[in-house]
């Protein structure tokens, strides 16, 4: 019962003594494949990493829109769009309400203003943020240092200007709080000398507020917020989202942040789609040269195939050793190519990368598991080249007949 294995076995070592009798040819081809995995290999995780590396750094651009009351004080930096400490207050519904088209993100904020904290010395003026840790992109994303853990709802984060050890305790309104994090430097008024903090957690210190400053403050109220942050949907004009939000909205402002970095994300993310498109044409453009290339080996081998056939061998045989013998040179040549790829990201690593990382801008590679991922997908994508590029022409030649094979026609 083993016997039928045995064509099995010579077909592939017929396919491998093809390719180790036409070196130069086969060298070629390798080289071929390789330089396209390596670019494919190398560009695929290259833009990967770019996009987290984006992901991240676009995060630390802020909002692209703010609504606000229609009195209250607003602070726009190079960086940053934030709000300012006030007494005016929206609904905390607001945006749900009005379902405004063209919203990506939205997170709200609660900023209180106050000398009776209990922080630092007497009288100091204090804020205090309450924010959405689930909704939040303006504020975790320029965090510096953090505990090794999920923020609590007794833990707080410290603005830039704070000196407190992490995992200090502090009290605010007679309640302890942990120092959690630290921002890093912004420039922004509030992310530079407030205390950030769950919303749920700041309404809770409403009561002691109250009784220690006698005063009712309204952003302390759970239906109402100091104002919304937001960020725009992927191709949504920050000039249309304006008017929609001030058409629906009543007794509201509406400050926009740096239009020149809203385009500046977004087209970037386009930019990058068509990166990977680029690297998925030059695949596909491979593929095409492996089919013409095995077209011309074929054509080449007529009298080879003929005598095969003449002595036996069958249709699918003869197919597939021909395209046992591609999978094989663009599976090798892919495999090639993967380990060139690594070693042009690690050129790429100490020159580029290095450069950015000493600017302070930070770049994040692909995972380990994501890379070997897309090694595979390289290898996969390599041999199937082989063997789509070299089907139609082993098909095309199966089907003569010996006669015509090894007189050359046909």
């Amino acid at each position: 019962m083993a016997a039928p294995a045995a064509p099995r076995w010579l077909l592939v070592s017929l396919a491998l003594q093809n390719l180790g009798r036409r070196k130069s040819r086969t060298g070629l081809l390798l080289a071929a494949v390789a330089v396209s995995s390596a670019i494919v290999f190398a560009g695929a995780v290259t833009m990967r990493s770019i996009a987290s590396s984006m992901e991240i750094g676009f995060s630390r651009l802020g909002a692209d829109l703010m609504v606000v009351a229609q009195d209250a004080l607003t602070n726009i930096t190079v960086a940053l769009l934030t709000v300012e400490p006030t007494g005016q207050t929206v609904d905390a519904n607001l945006l749900e309400r009005a379902a405004i088209a063209g919203i990506g993100k939205a997170t709200p904020q609660r900023v209180f203003r106050t000398t009776r904290s209990g922080l630092g010395g007497h009288g100091e003026t204090v804020d205090l943020i309450g924010f959405d840790p689930a909704s939040d992109f303006t504020i975790q994303p320029w965090i510096s240092e953090r505990l090794g853990r999920a923020m609590g709802p007794d833990d707080v984060i410290l603005g830039a200007a704070q000196n407190l050890p992490l995992g200090s305790e502090i009290t605010i309104f007679g309640k302890p709080f942990r120092v959690f994090a630290k921002l890093g430097r912004t420039g922004a008024g509030t992310h530079e000398r407030g205390y950030f903090m769950r919303s749920s957690s700041l309404l809770a210190l409403a009561p002691a507020i109250r009784e220690r400053t006698g005063e009712v403050a309204p952003m302390l109220d759970p239906g109402k917020v100091t104002g919304f942050l937001i960020e725009l949907a992927p191709g949504a004009s920050e000039l249309q989202v304006r008017f929609a939000l001030l058409s629906k909205l009543s007794g509201v402002k509406v400050v926009s942040g740096g239009s020149l970095l809203t385009g500046i994300r977004q087209s970037l993310t386009a930019l990058l789609a068509g990166a990977l498109a680029l690297v998925a044409l030059m695949f596909a453009s491979t593929a095409v040269m492996v089919s013409m290339l095995f077209s011309a080996i074929v054509s080449e081998r007529r009298r080879e195939l003929g005598l095969l056939k003449a002595v036996g061998a069958r249709r699918s045989q003869i197919v597939g050793m021909i395209v046992i013998e591609a999978v094989a040179a663009t599976g090798a040549g892919g495999a090639i190519g993967v380990l060139l790829g690594m070693l042009l990201l690690r050129l790429f690593e100490r020159s580029l990368v290095y450069h950015l990382l000493q600017m302070g801008i930070p770049f994040l590679w692909l995972d380990r598991a994501s890379t070997v991922l897309v090694a595979l997908a390289c290898l996969g994508g390599a041999a199937l080249i082989g063997a789509v590029g070299a089907l139609a022409p082993a098909w095309r030649a199966s089907r003569h007949e010996p006669y015509d094979l090894i007189r050359g026609e046909g």
